[in-house]
């Protein structure tokens, strides 16, 4: 069932400051309030041919090399490029990421993996042979741990699926190696499809993590942020600890297929939208906002994101890694009640990005649901000329033919001499100005939305 996933903002206040803010210097990296927050990268090494030294091994936690193909008798088809894993290997271990396996996947050369999964495992003998292979290539390569992507087992093959990961995961742990799995995403928060239902508390008390997927739902709503709302919500209510979910996101459009990247270069725009009209197929896909806003969404909910796949990201101002990467050294000091609170901001389409070593103040959600804002840096954004009347204590805005004046203390703001009623006093706290972004906005032609569960304002042009 679809779900959408808005809300109403009643009234937005903001935040000025006319003596700049103490400075702090943040703590870049991926350590989240207390804990770490993995940023994964899938690295099909068979299905790309980029150049390693393009694969932003600092910014990532784990890279997920893919794929490893099973055989029916419990060996492994040759990787196709060996030498290329074990430069990856070296190249992310130099910078402290870890590298995994991704073992399986949908098909291979066209035909599915299900039912190979399905023959290993049933055999005793065959998963005993196939976990020492597993094992042994680990050891060789000297990756970090294994990520099972078998999709799907069902409810004939659940019970060996159960009897794989255990002893896999068994088999690692005496290594010293992980074990993940890559997982459905849920359309309900109680109700997943049957893939993700039949994966037993054993196997997910076995498993270090899970990458969820929640795309591929269809063409239209390929990966909405409500599904990865649901798909978090489900596996939260499953009883698995919020660290131990990773969110997957995709860097590809459908029905159309196209990368990210592919869409970027043929218009810079499309990164800040969800939908291109490119042909001879329509492409539906995540562009940079809601990216950001479901990264954020993990950051409160879950213990990581995962993009498939990393190759598919840009180098320049639109990279998604790059995006996830400032938005988490911008959030690591922060506690977890703060970063509940925190709030970012996008202005035509693009992040205003705000930090305190401009000593002009960071969006934030007060005690009493209000969103405080910096009023300078969004207002002279977009070209209005901000200052302060000492004697009368009245904030003066003035764009386009438009002259604002804000009384601090009032219950009205005037629009070119015209009293408009407000709900709230502006006023003066810690030398700080606190002004009404939605009337303030409004004014000027803007229109403001705001979207509660990722906790970001959207300030853009209204229609004339």
């Amino acid at each position: 069932m679809k779900k959408t996933m808005s809300s109403l903002l009643a009234i937005l206040f903001l935040i000025f400051a006319f003596q700049p803010a103490g400075a702090w210097a943040a703590q870049a990296g991926k350590e989240v309030t207390g804990r770490e927050f993995k940023v994964i990268g899938y690295y099909s090494g068979d299905l790309f041919n980029e150049p390693l030294e393009k694969l932003r091994t600092d910014q990532l936690t784990h890279v997920m090399y893919a794929f490893l193909i099973p055989k029916e008798d419990g060996t492994l088809v040759e990787l196709e490029k060996p030498d290329q894993l074990k430069e990856l290997v070296a190249k992310a271990h130099q910078d402290g990421t870890k590298v995994f396996i991704a073992l399986g996947g949908w098909v291979y050369k066209n035909q599915p993996l299900a039912p190979v999964f399905e023959t290993v495992a049933a055999s005793p003998a065959k998963r005993t042979l196939f976990i020492e292979n597993v094992c042994a290539l680990v050891e060789a390569y000297e990756l970090d741990g294994v990520e099972l992507d078998w999709e799907h087992p069902n409810a004939n093959t659940i019970a060996d699926y159960e009897s794989l990961v255990l002893e896999l995961g068994a088999a690692l742990d005496r290594q010293g190696k992980e074990l993940t799995a890559a997982l459905n995403g849920a359309w309900s928060p109680i109700q997943g499809p049957v893939a993700a239902m039949l994966i037993t508390e054993a196997c997910l008390e076995r498993f270090d993590f899970i990458n969820v997927m929640a795309y591929d739902m269809n063409d239209g709503e390929h990966s909405p942020f409500w599904l990865s709302q649901t798909s978090l919500d489900y596996w939260l209510n499953r009883g698995l600890p919020a660290e131990k979910i990773v969110l997957g996101m995709p860097l590809y459009a459908r029905p159309s297929w196209l990368q990210y990247r592919h869409l970027v270069a043929q218009n810079p725009d499309y990164a800040y939208s969800d939908y291109a009209p490119t042909t001879p197929l329509e492409s539906y896909y995540n562009g940079l906002n809601t990216l950001r806003e479901k990264t954020v969404l993990a950051l409160k909910k879950a213990g990581g994101v995962m993009l498939f796949d990393i190759n598919e990201d840009t180098e320049d101002e639109t990279s998604v890694l790059s995006m996830i990467d400032d938005l988490l050294s911008r959030t690591a000091h922060l506690s977890r009640e703060e970063l509940n609170r925190y709030v970012t901001v996008v202005l035509d389409k693009k992040e205003l990005v705000f930090s305190e070593e401009e000593g002009l103040g960071v969006p934030f959600i007060d005690e009493n649901n209000r969103i405080m804002m910096p009023v300078r840096k969004p207002l002279e954004a977009i070209g209005a000329k901000v200052g302060y009347d000492e004697p009368s204590r009245r904030v003066i805005v003035e764009k386009d033919g438009i002259t604002l004046q804000i009384p601090i203390g009032k219950n009205t703001i005037m629009v070119n001499n015209r009293e408009v009623a407000i709900d709230t006093r502006p006023l003066i706290k810690d030398g700080r100005a606190y002004i009404p972004l939605g009337a303030c906005f409004a004014a000027l032609g803007y229109g403001v939305a705001w979207h509660g569960d990722s906790t970001t304002v959207f300030l853009f042009q209204s229609e004339k």
